[in-house]
């Protein structure tokens, strides 16, 4: 769900994406063959939904009447602009449906209909997993547009039609990923210090194109680009710069926003689905729109751990730590805790701990082992007895 009060502040406005000053942005002034990895095909991999702070997979049918009923915050103009769409999707029952057409009204600058990350929730580094649908309709114009969009936020005094320093975007029939840096606190509208473009082949129509994008943002040679589509690593820029010398992060944005309209276009139409952003402790598997990755429950619990341990019996030999969790914690009710451990946690008796500790179900675990998983998060108390 949305944790923020929305505040309209958005995005971009812009020209052709062929020139190096021409792709603008505007915000709220308050505000080299790669190697393929083809994780898609392991049928083990597990998503771990911790590590998650976004996801949208467009199965609540309450976007239908409310389009900002979902985790992300939609800047559309008209009721075309978003659908839930039945017969086109990833997986599940429904898909976004995101539509812009030539004679609806601008908003912000130019014609969009995107979905966005609150900009209070950005972070240094994150990886992010979208799947995208172009259908055959989909009529290619020289103008170009964005797809995909890490909007920089700008600093105090700083000019605020900045063109994004990250983008995916769709001109001449073909894909291509925008990167543009500069190391100027305050930095020249239009200008940057570097501005490269990758060309990442050949729109594909009628078929989902899966993405994972994980960036560590940087204006020096220490940030990370990698992307890959459909399993296969298309970019790979490691300890290069790609992003703006700002003090906050930028945050991320998908859908269609065109700066202008070029021939024959008149109308574009692309289906998002299963798309996520985690944070920098999140991976590959967290993120991407993966059918076979099967999430795993996991939650951050308190926890007790007594002064003295005992013998246990049954089902293990040997000693085991008295513990507390949930309404157990304030009683005189303590419990054996038969797991092998607590995963970074050292204990030392004599004392009473209180804990924050990540809880995770194991999948499918050994025959001698515990189909519960505990990792320490933070030691919260600590006291003699």
């Amino acid at each position: 769900m949305k944790n923020f009060l929305f505040i309209l502040l958005f995005t971009i406005v812009a020209c052709s994406p062929e020139q190096d000053d021409d792709l603008v942005d505007t915000e709220s002034a308050d505000s080299v063959p790669l190697d393929s990895l083809n994780l898609e095909a392991d049928p083990s991999l597990k998503r771990n939904t911790a590590n998650l702070i976004y996801t949208e997979t467009f199965e609540n049918p309450d976007l239908s009447t409310n389009p900002q009923a979902g985790e992300f915050y939609l800047e559309h103009a008209v009721d075309h602009s978003f659908q839930l769409e039945e017969n086109i999707k990833r997986e599940g029952s429904t898909a976004g449906r995101f539509e812009i057409r030539k004679g609806d009204p601008k908003i912000w600058g130019g014609h969009r209909t995107e979905m966005s990350q609150t900009q209070s929730t950005a972070q240094n580094e994150g990886w992010y997993g979208i799947s995208q649908y172009f259908p055959e309709t989909y009529v290619s114009d020289t103008s170009g547009e964005v797809l995909l969009q890490w909007h920089d936020q700008s600093d105090a005094g700083e000019a605020v039609d900045r063109s994004p320093s990250n983008a995916l975007i769709a001109a001449d029939n073909r894909l291509k990923w925008m990167i543009r840096w500069d190391s100027d606190k305050i930095m020249n509208s239009g200008t940057s210090d570097g501005t490269i473009y990758i060309d990442l082949g050949q729109i594909p129509k009628k078929q989902w194109m899966d993405l994972v994008v994980h960036i560590k943002y940087s204006h020096t040679n220490t940030g990370i680009l990698e992307v890959w589509m459909d399993g296969e690593k298309v970019i790979d820029r490691q300890n290069m710069p790609n992003s703006y010398n700002d003090t906050k992060y930028p945050y991320f944005k998908f859908g269609v926003y065109k700066w202008e309209w070029g021939n024959p276009a008149t109308q574009r139409v692309i289906y998002f689905d299963e798309v996520r952003v985690g944070t920098k402790n999140s991976s590959y598997e967290d993120v991407e729109p993966n059918t076979s990755a099967e999430e795993v429950k996991t939650d951050n619990i308190n926890m007790m751990v007594n002064s003295y341990n005992v013998d246990c019996v049954g089902e293990m030999e040997g000693t085991c730590l008295l513990v507390q969790e949930g309404g157990m914690i304030g009683t005189e009710n303590w419990e054996n805790f038969y797991n092998d451990n607590i995963e970074g946690f050292t204990y030392e008796p004599g004392f009473v701990y209180g804990l924050l500790v990540k809880k995770t179900k194991v999948e499918n675990p050994p025959a001698d082992g515990s189909s519960i998983r505990y990792v320490l998060e933070s030691i919260v108390s600590k006291v003699a007895q």
